[in-house]
């Protein structure tokens, strides 16, 4: 079985391109185009998936299907492929008072502080005790007003991943 090599009770080919329906194990870095890497597990463990089920957003699993492992690819998303376009709904100036007691009330244990290169400031992603995620980008403070963006990170951006195919499992 020249090319196989077994990985846990299936058989992987390493000739094989990656379709629907295969599991995966891929190493990635993400950056805006042309810009630093903010995001790579290219030093870690391979992030692994079944191709076609929706656990990545579309672009990136398209990127994958028939690639073969070994191979390393870049691919720049637009937001349609990504993490959709930003929803102007989501964007709200209130007064400056109301921001502050909004960050006074997190549980700081459940906050994390991201920088991202592209965004004009740091975002909040914040995870109450049992409760839903929320990302919170502060922008235009002054005085008496802050504008609040609780898009999720990356809408709206074109994003540029570089792709190494690890292993495919077949039908897995």
């Amino acid at each position: 079985m020249q090319g196989y090599r077994l990985r846990g009770s299936y058989a992987t080919d390493n000739n094989a391109p990656a379709k629907a329906g295969d599991e995966v194990s891929v190493y990635y870095s993400l950056s805006f185009p042309g810009g630093a890497v903010f995001e790579s597990n290219m030093n870690g463990s391979p992030l692994n998936f079944t191709l076609g089920t929706r656990a990545v957003i579309p672009g990136f699993d398209r990127a994958i299907r028939g690639m073969s492992p070994g191979q390393t690819k870049t691919v720049v998303l637009i937001p349609d492929e990504a993490y959709g376009e930003k929803n102007e709904s989501l964007v709200r100036t209130v007064p400056l008072s109301e921001g502050m007691d909004l960050v006074s009330s997190m549980d700081k244990a459940n906050v994390t502080v991201s920088l991202i290169p592209g965004y004009p400031c740091p975002m909040i992603e914040y995870l109450p005790p049992g409760g839903k995620y929320y990302s919170y980008l502060f922008t235009n403070i002054t005085e008496d007003s802050v504008t609040i963006d609780t898009n999720k990170p990356l809408v709206g951006k074109d994003l540029q991943f570089t792709i190494t195919l690890d292993s495919v499992i077949a039908g897995a």
